[in-house]
């Protein structure tokens, strides 16, 4: 196989001619011979894109042609080809971009899921504060690392994910969102001694058939968001999006009567 680009060319075509028809020449008075195969892009040597990927091609891509074959019979079966990204041969490819590894870092992540814990637990009364929380050990920094690679090399991130709030809904309507876990109220010390970063306050009692699960208590239900940061190789880094866990508990409220004697 002569390792040429097989087509006279017109100006501005890769491998192409001047206004003569003849081959643009070095100094020594002859044309150097690329290094074959040589793959340019389709749309620079003939324009256009070339068309769709075949079936199961490797994307993103795109079709390239080799000027060693051009224009020779082996040219109508390999001439023309296509290439996956970071694939083209004798290209100089570059690593993944670390954001790549880092996106993949976060799919992996295995964020705990939250226990809500009310304080008073089980049943709550009209007008008293309901405190609100997850457990400590829901209440953690997780993080997981991912490497993402192509034939330029490989890039490795870390992604690492802090609790940063809790979303409720309280059954009655309610909604709040607090920052971090809550507290749990601790009955060795007075009550006047302590207080809530989080509660609700019921005005009325839960009754049969009224919250969604028709047993006559209310579903309290928790969100946590989770803020994703990743760190990457040379300094890089950034933001990722924002993370959800979600757990629910029953709630009974009753309501507290009182007799005047």
């Amino acid at each position: 196989m002569t390792c040429g680009s097989g087509i006279g060319g017109a100006p501005g075509r890769p491998g192409g001619s001047g206004e003569s028809g003849r081959p643009v020449v070095a100094g020594n008075g002859q044309a150097p011979p690329p290094d074959c195969p040589h793959y340019v892009t389709y749309q620079s040597f003939f324009g256009t894109t070339g068309g769709p990927p075949p079936p199961g091609a490797s994307q993103p891509g795109g079709w390239y042609v080799n000027t060693c074959a051009v224009g020779t019979q082996q040219g109508m079966a390999t001439g023309i080809v296509w290439f996956g990204a970071g694939q083209v041969p004798g290209a100089a490819a570059t690593p993944p971009s670390p954001s790549l590894a880092a996106a993949e870092a976060e799919s992996r992540l295995r964020l705990p899921s939250p226990t809500v814990l009310l304080d008073p637990a089980g049943i709550g009364y009209v007008n008293l504060p309901e405190w609100l929380a997850v457990a400590p050990s829901s209440w953690v920094t997780v993080s997981t690392e991912a490497t993402a690679c192509n034939a330029g090399g490989c890039a490795t991130a870390e992604a690492v994910a802090h609790p940063v709030s809790v979303r409720w809904s309280t059954g009655d309507g309610g909604v709040l969102t607090c920052l971090g876990p809550g507290e749990r109220y601790d009955p060795a010390l007075p009550a006047s001694a302590q207080a809530p970063t989080c509660s609700h306050v019921y005005t009325q009692p839960s009754l049969p058939g009224a919250p969604a699960d028709g047993s006559g208590r209310y579903v309290v239900a928790a969100a946590v968001t989770w803020a994703v940061t990743w760190t990457g190789p040379g300094g890089t880094g950034g933001k990722l999006p924002d993370l959800v866990t979600r757990a629910s508990t029953l709630l009974r409220v009753a309501q507290i009567e009182s007799v005047d004697i």
